[in-house]
């Protein structure tokens, strides 16, 4: 049974420097070709890409302007663009959107995309910069590369302080000032973003960042996955972090990132400590563990027809998420290494208090959303059956969100360059993918789901040689 189509892949990429290597200019063209005999009409037939880049420095590359511009070609059967047309990168079906619609006949897309910066990086005290970048709402770039959203404009500036002559107190610090709002190509204003922040590498060689920022503005046109812009409240953020000398032995970092938003709308705090020791020149140890707290009143869930309307359908989720890196690596000697990564991750998710999509820009919460009460809302065997109408029928249901998602990954690896330029590498990846139930704690899913399941194990050799004069 044939699971893939037989696909071309092709990439060239050209630049060149100029002006004692001051400035460039460079060029890059894709193509994606697929043989689509078989059942796989909802693949592209073929996807193509170009793009230019350039930057120029001056004045001894105190000051740049750079930029970049592509443009994107994917043709296919109306069916595979119409899926592209209705992705989460595109949303052409979106209910509020005048400036784009499905067309179930196209069978191409082409769109643009760019970004153009210019500012100071160097010399003096002061560093600036400003710029914009845009994606129109048929760029697409996912056949060969990565391209999140389309259908956004976004402007940028920053300015920061360098104080770089060191006193009894501090080795060097700066400070920062950016801003940035966001549009879509419809015009509408989406989002506006303030933030103040700073770093200082005291006389110890211990070091502190922090920061704040204000979200005044915040609307999202993917979140209700074709339904009207969604708006969030008004956020303000801030983070912390701070650490030892670097260059001991050994060495920590330990942070902290928090926010307020209006109405308590949603939260969210993140946890982090990393230690890094190095008891020999040869042996090098790390361990990063993260733990996140992200709470959401409207978490988007499904939706559903009722009547003559559609039902966006949210949740309270109060989602628990905790992973842990440690990571390994050691020269036996300059021809002969092992390096290990191994990496836990659990994330749980409980919902409550489902409610429904009421007025998307409402700015007030309660307006936005309304809350189903425990006459219109009823779990029954894993089914959440909702009697809006409180007539005694069930008129739509869903099935229960909660989750709890365990993850182990880890490779170890041992290389040995046994002549000059030729290796051999050996490889023991391990790994394990589970759901546990969200009733249990996250120590509960790491035993249940890593500790006592039996792993998957993969081994591989890589050989090289290198052909030398």
């Amino acid at each position: 049974e044939i699971v893939e189509p037989l696909t071309n892949y092709f990439v060239a990429r050209a630049q060149k420097d100029f002006n004692d290597r001051n400035s460039f200019i460079g060029g890059i063209f894709t193509a994606t070709n697929r043989n689509l005999d078989g059942n796989f009409n909802y693949l592209h037939k073929a996807a193509y890409t170009g793009g230019i880049d350039f930057m120029h420095n001056w004045k001894n590359r105190d000051y740049f302007v750079r930029g970049n511009i592509v443009s994107s070609h994917v043709t296919g059967s109306p069916e595979a663009i119409t899926a592209t047309q209705n992705s989460i990168t595109h949303l052409f079906q979106r209910v509020d959107a005048s400036h784009v619609e499905v067309d179930p006949t196209r069978t191409s897309l082409t769109g643009t995309g760019g970004r153009m910066e210019f500012g100071k990086a160097g010399g003096g005290n002061w560093r600036y910069g400003a710029g914009v970048f845009w994606r129109s709402p048929e760029l697409e770039l996912n056949d060969i590369g990565f391209l999140r959203q389309a259908d956004e404009i976004r402007q940028f500036s920053n300015i920061r302080y360098l104080w770089q002559t060191p006193t009894k107190v501090y080795r060097r610090a700066q400070l920062r000032l950016s801003q940035s709002t966001t549009y879509d190509f419809e015009g509408n204003h989406n989002r506006t973003n303030y933030e103040i922040n700073g770093d200082i590498n005291w006389d110890n060689n211990w070091w502190t960042e922090a920061g704040f920022g204000h979200k005044p503005r915040i609307f999202i046109n993917t979140f209700l996955r074709g339904g009207p812009r969604w708006r969030y409240s008004d956020e303000n953020f801030y983070f912390l972090f701070f650490g030892s000398d670097q260059q001991k032995k050994f060495n920590f970092t330990l942070g902290h990132v928090g926010n307020k938003v209006q109405q308590n709308a949603f939260l969210f705090r993140r946890y982090v400590v990393r230690m890094n020791y190095q008891p020999l020149n040869a042996l090098n140890l790390s361990l990063s563990t993260e733990f996140n707290i992200n709470d959401n009143k409207t978490q988007y869930v499904t939706q559903r027809g009722f009547g003559n309307t559609t039902r966006y359908i949210l949740g309270d989720i109060e989602q628990r998420t905790w992973t842990t890196t440690l990571r390994l690596n050691y020269s036996i000697n300059p021809n002969l290494s092992i390096q290990y990564y191994g990496q836990p991750f659990i994330s749980r998710g409980r919902y409550s208090d489902f409610n429904y999509v009421n007025n998307a820009v409402a700015e007030d919460l309660s307006d936005r959303v309304a809350v189903y009460n425990a006459n219109q809302i009823t779990l029954n065997n894993g089914l959440y059956e909702v009697d809006e109408n409180t007539d005694g029928n069930v008129d739509y249901n869903f099935g229960n969100p909660d989750f709890s998602f365990v993850q182990f990954r880890s490779n170890l690896v041992a290389r040995w360059e046994y002549i000059p330029g030729s290796e051999i590498f050996l490889v023991w990846s391990q790994g394990v993918t589970g759901l546990d139930d969200p009733r249990n704690s996250l120590g509960e899913a790491l035993r249940n789901q890593i500790i006592d399941q039996k792993k998957e194990n993969t081994f591989l050799v890589k050989v090289t040689y290198r052909f030398v004069k």
